[in-house]
């Protein structure tokens, strides 16, 4: 079969195809041998016929290549309205193949209220007078200055202290943009990472059996925080395969290069997990995303929110790449999660397996995770549940109809490592109130302005909990403190005892650190903080 493969590859390189439906075909069988090659030649043949794809594209007439947009794959066209994250990193990194597409409407939704603040007061009275559009205006304003419309306008919010101004107007003004995929390395066809040797898939796909548990608790062999270097060209592949896909998350859009790990869970895949920036960091939980790579090809991604001992994540396996091994990659995932910071409870919401979502109702979603060893939290779900599984076991033709899945798909489903207990579940809705509680502590605090209060409380719960250096502190750790200070402050932490104020002084520390994974880390060890906030918020259930 291998070498059939391998024959059947050979002779495709020199067949013209003039359909888009099979060309389409062709790229995904492509991709997947890249990315699961049976040998380094079966993944060089690919490689060297996906490097070339564009020319196929061109060979063949308008319209069957119009039906390849949206698709990602090279020379063919994309259309989206992007982020302000997404489009700042595409104005950088694909300079030249975007532009607006005005859609037949010179004036976008939005659009002036962008563009009067890039007015000098000599422009004022010609732009508000009515008679010039938002795409005439750019125009003249841009004549002289060799971009595009996309990468002139761009260009003019490129201020990294009113980032969070222009990131609001811009996504105000919901700017649809085409993207040319010619000539870019940001293609489904072309976005890799290089690899210096190639894992060839001699005995398959690996298929996942036995017990998921025990599988997430065996060590990681390797888990290697990157360079920075490294971590950028990881950040890089992860935004690009998720933008060809007409898909964004914050995980990559705003990834730290310094705090990028990369685990290898073998036969060349690895998981690469991306903290956040520091300024993007959430006051209490931990957020974290994830790309995973086979051969250097990016095959899959998610994201996870970290709290105390839990971890609540999900994982989307591009389209490509589906039919493979995701239900054993799945489980590296998670493995890899509880290795970094300790999670000992897997929490997925309903919409992961069928909650306002079709396609995973349709796809049997649940009974992947109930496999894994994922329950409802509701009692009468999970009756319902081990009913509807006992006769799945008893007769393989038994399919749970719609309105049953619907029921299953009504609330939350865990998955607890041996040893995690109740009492250190940490009730996803305690973030809201949690969230009110330092309202409430900042609202009692002296000071005329928020920033005022800000300071107040963090001045008073460094002295509560003995923190005498917190002037000494960077500047990061400052802005760390300050962010979840309410949050601390509204457990009157002050009458702990010596040994558990040290461990929250090294957690408050650790919130403004080079990397978060080491917050997350301290915070699930903080059995006292814990149990003091669950006590807090239980009072407002």
């Amino acid at each position: 079969m291998s070498d059939e493969k391998l024959s059947l590859l050979r002779q495709l390189e020199a067949v013209q195809i003039r359909k888009a439906s099979e060309l389409k075909l062709l790229h995904t069988a492509l991709c997947f041998i890249r990315a699961f090659p049976d040998s380094a030649e079966h993944y060089r043949l690919a490689q060297h016929q996906l490097n070339r794809f564009e020319h196929r594209i061109r060979q063949i007439n308008a319209t069957e290549r119009s039906k390849l947009c949206d698709t990602g794959i090279a020379g063919t066209s994309l259309y989206y309205a992007f982020s302000f994250d997404v489009a700042t990193w595409l104005a950088k990194h694909a300079a030249g193949s975007l532009s607006i597409e005005w859609g037949g409407s010179e004036d976008p939704p939005g659009l002036d209220e962008l563009l009067t603040h890039l007015l000098q007061p000599s422009e004022d009275e010609y732009f508000d007078s009515g008679r010039v559009t938002g795409r005439e205006w750019i125009d003249m304003a841009s004549v002289g200055s060799g971009r595009n419309d996309f990468d002139w306008l761009i260009a003019q919010l490129n201020d990294e202290r009113l980032a969070g101004f222009w990131s609001q107007l811009y996504d105000t003004a919901d700017l649809w943009l085409t993207w040319d995929l010619s000539r870019t390395p940001c293609s489904k066809s072309l976005n890799t990472l290089p690899v210096d040797t190639v894992v060839p898939r001699q005995t398959g796909m690996r298929m996942f059996s036995g017990s998921a548990k025990m599988e997430i608790m065996r060590p990681v062999e390797s888990v290697l925080q990157t360079s920075r270097r490294e971590g950028m060209k990881l950040i890089d592949v992860a935004v690009a395969s998720l933008a060809v896909r007409h898909r964004e998350t914050i995980h990559f859009n705003r990834a730290n290069p310094n705090e990028v790990y990369l685990a290898d869970v073998g036969e060349g895949v690895f998981v690469a997990v991306f903290g956040l920036r520091q300024r993007h960091r959430f006051p209490l939980e931990t957020t974290m995303g994830y790309l995973i790579i086979s051969n250097g090809v990016p095959i899959g991604y998610g994201g996870s929110s970290i709290l105390f001992r839990q971890i609540n994540t999900g994982v989307n396996i591009f389209d490509e790449y589906r039919g493979g091994e995701a239900t054993f990659l799945w489980v590296q995932v998670m493995r890899v999660f509880h290795a970094l910071a300790g999670c000992t409870r897997f929490i997925a919401n309903p919409y992961q397996f069928g909650a306002d979502n079709d396609e995973a109702l349709g796809s049997g979603a649940f009974w992947l995770y109930y496999r894994l060893g994922y329950r409802p939290v509701l009692g009468n779900v999970r009756k319902l549940a081990l009913r509807e599984f006992t006769k799945i076991r008893n007769d393989r033709s038994y399919r749970s109809d719609i309105k049953t899945l619907r029921c299953l798909a009504s609330c939350d489903m865990h998955l607890t490592l041996p040893g995690a207990k109740g009492s250190e579940l940490f009730e996803e809705r305690w973030l809201e109130t949690s969230s009110m509680l330092a309202t409430k502590i900042l609202g009692e605090a002296a000071g005329r302005t928020r920033q005022a209060a800000v300071k107040c409380v963090t001045a008073r719960l460094a002295k509560d909990i003995g923190i005498r250096d917190l002037d000494r502190w960077s500047a990061a750790e400052r802005r760390g403190i300050a962010k979840i200070a309410p949050i601390v402050a509204a457990v009157a932490p002050s009458e702990w005892s010596a040994a558990e104020k040290r461990s929250l002084r090294d957690l408050l520390r650790a919130k403004g650190g080079n990397g978060e994974a080491r917050y997350a880390q301290l915070l699930g060890q903080d059995v006292k903080f814990l149990a003091a906030l669950r006590k807090a918020c239980r009072r407002f259930d």
